[in-house]
Order: structure tokens, then sequence, then C-alpha cells
């Protein structure tokens, strides 16, 4: 994947050029599927792009999940 085109999905994805390490992971896995069809958008590439959306909306209901289970926790300990 060339530069301009992984800045290009970092910045889309995040609003920053460099992105974090997750849409770096994320804009390479879909730039070598994109290249490997020639740059065409497939079926493969819907496919890839929507298992990536589906990981990420899994660890953010995760991570929500545990941030109310640590709160409800400590305020349980409280009263």
């Amino acid at each position: 994947m060339d530069e301009n085109r992984r800045k290009a999905v970092n910045y889309l994805l995040t609003g920053d050029r460099e992105g974090t390490t997750g849409t770096r992971i994320a804009g390479e896995i879909l730039g070598r599927v994109a290249d490997r069809d020639s740059g065409r958008v497939t079926g493969r590439v819907v496919v890839a792009f929507l298992v990536i959306l589906g990981v990420a909306g899994l660890a953010f209901v995760a991570y929500r999940l545990l941030m109310l289970d640590l709160i409800l926790t400590l305020v349980g300990e409280r009263g």
C-alpha cells in the first residue's frame, strides 16, 4: 500500500494522518485485499471491510461493558 493511500485511510478512519496501531493494521489489511484485486471494490473487499468493522464494534462493546462493570462494582462497594 503506497504512502498516500495509507495516510488517506488513516485520515478517513481517525482524522489523524498517522493513525493509531489499529487503524494502521486495518488499513494494511484493506490495502492488501484491494491490491490483490487490482484496486477494484469486489465482494472480498466489502467482506474484509465488514469483518474489520465487526471486530472493532465488538471490541468497543466489550470495553464499554467492562467499564460499566467496574463502575457498578465501585459504586456497590461504597454503598
